[in-house]
């Protein structure tokens, strides 16, 4: 079974290494003459552009993991071809661009939103679901790590992270969370955000966003940067019942339930999983989603579009100064 990657930067890499140890024979495209002779060192076919690609060629489905801003031509070349598309986040540079894949078999796609096949945040929705916490008040989503740290190996000024032009910054590249505060409490009716770029860091892009998502009675926080150390990444929901903590870096989850104003009474939770396990499970489903007639996925199109959504809408409150509502797609 044949898979084509299209690009051959540290996610490529690390799911082309994923699919060869589940018995996927992988071929790569990707344009860097470095990458590619990497890609040919580990035994990879290679082709320097899609545009190479010939019909003999035999694959079966097609993983991009290039820059937001090659997404949806790739996207729309793979699926003119038949393939169903893994493709990471977030779609595009924005949500104009995003919705032209509407009008292709977009239920081909499958949306690499990595934190959904977390183990912890598995548990956090099911206690949602299963356990009372009372009317919900409030909940934060914290993100922050320095870009200096992510790829020690690379000067991170030349990561396309970096730049605007390629779809880098904070927004775009940490919106997991976005796509998981959609998950556990739908989109909200309006949107307050700050996106700045505030750090020392050297690039072109946004390292600071604060938004606020408003919804019926509930107010959700969301703090991403690039620029923290220590790192932290955690989700908090607080209710009047009970409370819930959910840390990744330390791997535990919290729940405190308030049987009175002065007894609380916190439940841990420690998990024990390496972060590439969380790319292999979701690897896994992707295969599954591949050989089966099903075009039922984790992440749809259709979430993904409205994550894209929260992102303008961030953009134009930020711009404005002011509250936005949010509608619907």
């Amino acid at each position: 079974m044949n898979f084509l990657i299209i690009g051959f930067g540290s996610v490529g890499k690390r799911h082309a290494k994923n699919l060869t140890s589940m018995g996927i024979n992988c071929i790569v495209v990707e344009p860097n003459i470095d990458r590619q002779n990497e890609a040919t060192h580990f035994g990879f076919k290679v082709f320097s552009s899609i545009e190479k690609i010939t019909s003999e060629l035999e694959f079966i489905a097609v993983v991009i993991c290039t820059p937001p801003v090659f997404h949806v031509d790739q996207t729309k070349w793979a699926l003119s071809l038949g393939k169903k598309v893994f493709l990471e986040k977030p779609i595009s540079l924005g949500l104009k661009d995003a919705l032209k894949l509407r009008r292709y078999d977009y239920k081909n796609i499958f949306i690499g939103y990595t934190y959904r096949w977390n183990p912890q945040f598995h548990a956090l929705k099911k206690h949602l679901i299963e356990s009372s916490m009372g009317k919900l008040y409030y909940a934060s989503f914290t993100m922050g790590m320095n870009l200096e740290d992510w790829h020690p190996w690379e000067d991170y000024r030349h990561f396309f992270m970096s730049r605007i032009d390629l779809g880098g910054g904070v927004l775009l590249d940490e919106s997991h969370f976005i796509e998981l505060a959609i998950e556990l409490f739908g989109l909200p009716t309006n949107v307050f955000g700050i996106q700045s770029k505030i750090s020392n860091l050297q690039i072109e892009t946004d390292d600071y966003v604060f938004s606020q998502f408003k919804y019926d009675g509930f107010i959700v926080d969301m703090c991403l940067n690039i620029f923290k150390r220590p790192h932290e990444s955690n989700i908090k929901i607080y209710g009047d019942k009970g409370s819930f903590m959910c840390d990744f870096i330390k791997k535990v989850n919290v729940f405190t339930n308030f049987d009175s104003s002065s007894e609380f009474k916190p439940i841990f939770e420690n998990f024990n999983y390496e972060r590439n396990d969380v790319f292999r499970e979701m690897m896994l489903n992707f295969i599954d989603f591949v050989k089966s007639d099903s075009n039922s996925v984790l992440v749809p199109l259709s979430r993904g579009l409205e994550v894209m959504l929260l992102i303008e809408k961030i953009r134009q409150s930020s711009q404005r100064k002011k509250w936005t509502k949010v509608g619907r797609l």
